[in-house]
Formats: C-alpha cells, sequence, structure tokens
C-alpha cells in the first residue's frame, strides 16, 4: 500500500471549512461577532465586518427551517488573507480560501478561534464539530468518473459522467459525508473553472460536548478525512497527475 502523501503540488483544495455548532441562548449570533472581532484583530487587524443576508431574515422564520437554524448572520475577512470567519446563532465556521495554507497553519488558527469561543463563556457546550474539504479536479484531470475509485450502474447503463451523489460512510471514529459532481463548474477569483467536485466532510461519531475533547479531535478527523480521499476515492494514477510529495 502506497503511503499517504504530506502535500500536493498540483493542489485541487479549492477550500477548507472547520465548523461548529450548538445550542445556546436566542441572540448568541448577535453578541459574539463583536467578541470574535475583538479577540481576532489583535492577530488579524485589516480584519472587517460584514453582514450577510441571513440576518435579516426574521428568528420565527429561522427557527422552523433545519437550514436556516445554522446559518451565519455575520462574516468577517481581511481582503489580502485566505480566511472567513462567520457567525450565526448555531454555528461559527473558520474558511481558508485557496490558497490552502496546509493543515498545520490552519489548525493553529482553529485552535485560536477556539479559544476566542470558550473564553466569551457563550457556547460552553459545542454539539457538532466537523472538518469539510472541497476539491475540484479540473477537466484535464477528470473528465469523467475514471479518475475516481468509483463505478456506478444502473441495470445495463454503466454511469460515467454527469453524476451528482451525496453518501454517507461511517467507519470506527468518524462519519464521513461525500459529495461527488461531474461537469461542474466553478468560479474562483473571478475564472469559471468546470471539473469534477470532491466535498468531503469529516466529524466524529461521538458527540465532543466540550471544548477540550473538540481540540482533540482535530487531528483525528484530518487524518481520517485524508486517508478517504487518497486511499478510497482518488486512483493512484490521478494522485500521481497531482504531483503528490512524501
Amino acid at each position: 500500500m502506497n503511503p499517504v502523501p504530506k502535500r500536493l503540488t498540483k493542489e485541487p483544495l479549492i477550500e477548507a471549512i472547520w465548523q461548529v455548532q450548538f445550542e445556546g441562548e436566542q441572540g448568541i449570533g448577535d453578541v459574539l461577532p463583536g467578541i470574535l472581532f475583538t479577540g481576532l484583530r489583535n492577530e488579524h487587524p485589516k480584519l472587517q465586518l460584514q453582514r450577510l443576508p441571513s440576518a435579516n431574515i426574521p428568528a420565527p422564520i429561522a427557527e422552523r427551517d433545519p437550514q436556516l437554524r445554522f446559518a451565519p448572520k455575520m462574516l468577517m475577512e481581511k481582503p489580502d488573507g485566505p480566511f472567513v470567519w462567520q457567525v450565526g446563532d448555531r454555528v461559527i465556521t473558520l474558511n481558508c480560501r485557496k490558497p490552502y495554507v496546509g493543515w498545520e497553519k490552519f489548525k493553529v488558527a482553529v485552535l485560536a478561534l477556539m479559544q476566542i469561543v470558550e473564553s466569551s463563556g457563550l457556547v460552553p457546550n459545542p454539539q457538532r464539530h466537523s472538518l469539510r474539504y472541497i476539491n475540484l479536479l479540473r477537466d484535464e484531470l477528470a473528465v469523467d468518473l475514471a479518475a475516481l475509485r468509483l463505478a456506478l450502474k444502473l441495470g445495463d447503463y454503466q454511469i460515467k459522467d454527469r453524476v451528482q451523489m451525496r453518501l454517507e460512510i461511517p467507519d470506527a471514529e468518524c462519519l464521513h459525508v461525500v459529495q461527488i459532481a461531474t461537469a461542474a463548474q466553478v468560479n474562483l477569483a473571478g475564472k469559471q473553472m468546470t471539473g469534477s467536485i470532491i466535498d468531503l466532510e469529516t466529524l466524529p461519531v461521538n458527540t465532543p460536548g466540550n471544548w477540550d475533547t473538540l481540540r482533540g479531535q482535530l487531528d483525528l478527523l484530518h487524518d481520517h478525512l485524508k486517508e478517504l480521499l487518497f486511499r478510497q476515492i482518488l486512483t493512484e494514477e490521478t494522485i500521481q497527475k497531482l504531483e503528490p510529495e512524501y
């Protein structure tokens, strides 16, 4: 069995996201942005705060919709930086846009965010957290499913392209949510690109319950996500085309 690469020279990752969900008193999403903004500005002095459209949705409507309940209301970013922080009444995310800074730097940023949130005392019991990597294999690498270790057949029909699918795959310690779409169009920095999207979200099987547990699970989520991508999804030929470094 070939080793898992440390990095890929031709990095397909277009966005990495760490997310935590929680239950709390109504209005947390109005208070937390100010706390995070103050805490993050020491390290990120050019940080800017922006209100998102979901902040205008009345609370009774958002409460009834499972998707809106966990929608971010405020966004913070630096124009010249890769990180984006988002906050809602029940969710906080840290997004790293392309180019990816690497796991160690991303993990440091996640831990710093955790510390600020935990110190606020507003979120004592985190309910769910996950690590999500969204990859784009350009058309020259993945014109169809042949670039992936995925075989689809419906009756006598062999499915090779025009695929949109979502799977949930459990292992001993994690649950993986896998979304794959071929012939997908993505806008990156104003440039339209097409290819195959491989969207992987990994979360622990057990509810974390406290911030110490979350911190201890970060490397677990990262390692399991990488194992899934390189051992179960990408073919060895595709990995070599991405120029792996070991």
